[in-house]
Formats: structure tokens, C-alpha cells, sequence
């Protein structure tokens, strides 16, 4: 009786398997609406766990990057001045991040937030977490 029991635990994981994997990979595929770059317009980032997603988008000059904050601990730090080995802006650029220019680079914002930036400048973009810095938590965006 054991045997049969673990084999049909066997067949039940292999079917219930498949269908997971099926649900989780049907999010990869279509258009996803916008440029594929993110949340549903294209232009979304997320912070979540030590990573953006995506760690780097394309956007239009002109375009909005939004980002959201679906766990904690995180921020958006584009302030060449606080982390000048990594974060960069083009010459002209106005920097930004979810803390003041002279706010701490360390300071996070709370799950559930977003943050909005419009991009007037050409250029590539590269942007922190302050706190997940040395995670490498280290995204891009490319204006063209």
C-alpha cells in the first residue's frame, strides 16, 4: 500500500507541477502591452528583493519611469554625488531619487510605493539602492 500511495504523490506532483509551470511561464510570453520593458505600460521597474526587474529599460526622450516598491528596504538613488564609482547621468541631466539631493542615499521607502521620473536628456542612466548597493542592486535606463 505505501507504494502505490507514494507513487500516486509522485503522479499528483508531476501533474500539479506542470500546471505551476505552466501558469508561471505564461506571463513570458505576448506583447505584455508597451515596449517590454516592464509593468503594463512599458515603463515600469519594480524593487523587489536585492533586484530591479527589469535591471534595465529604453525609453523615448520625454517618457516616464515608474517605479514600484513591492518589498522594503528599497530606494532609487540617481544622485552621481552620493555613489560617483556607479551611479552616472548624462552631462545636463537632472538627478533624481526618492530622497532629496541632500537627503540620506541609505533612505527607504515603504512596500506599495511608487516613484515617477520623466527623462528630458538623452543618455544612459545608472541608478542604485542605496541600502542594496553593495548587492549590486544597480539599474540603467537608456533615453534615445
Amino acid at each position: 500500500m505505501a507504494h502505490d500511495k507514494a507513487l500516486d504523490r509522485r503522479t499528483l506532483l508531476r501533474s500539479t507541477g506542470g500546471v505551476l509551470a505552466g501558469a508561471a511561464l505564461a506571463g513570458c510570453g505576448g506583447d505584455g502591452g508597451g515596449n517590454g520593458n516592464g509593468g503594463g505600460d512599458g515603463n515600469t521597474v519594480s524593487a523587489v528583493n536585492y533586484a530591479f526587474e527589469p535591471d534595465e529599460i529604453t525609453i523615448a526622450v520625454g517618457e516616464t519611469v515608474t517605479w514600484e516598491f513591492e518589498s522594503g528596504g528599497h530606494n532609487v538613488c540617481a544622485y552621481p554625488e552620493m555613489f560617483p564609482d556607479i551611479v552616472s547621468i548624462p552631462e545636463g541631466a537632472d538627478p533624481f531619487g526618492t530622497m532629496s539631493a541632500d537627503g540620506s542615499a541609505y533612505e527607504p521607502v515603504d512596500p506599495g510605493e511608487v516613484f515617477e521620473h520623466t527623462f528630458e536628456t538623452a543618455g544612459e542612466y545608472t541608478y542604485v539602492c542605496g541600502p542594496h548597493v553593495n548587492q549590486d542592486m544597480i539599474g540603467t535606463v537608456i533615453v534615445e
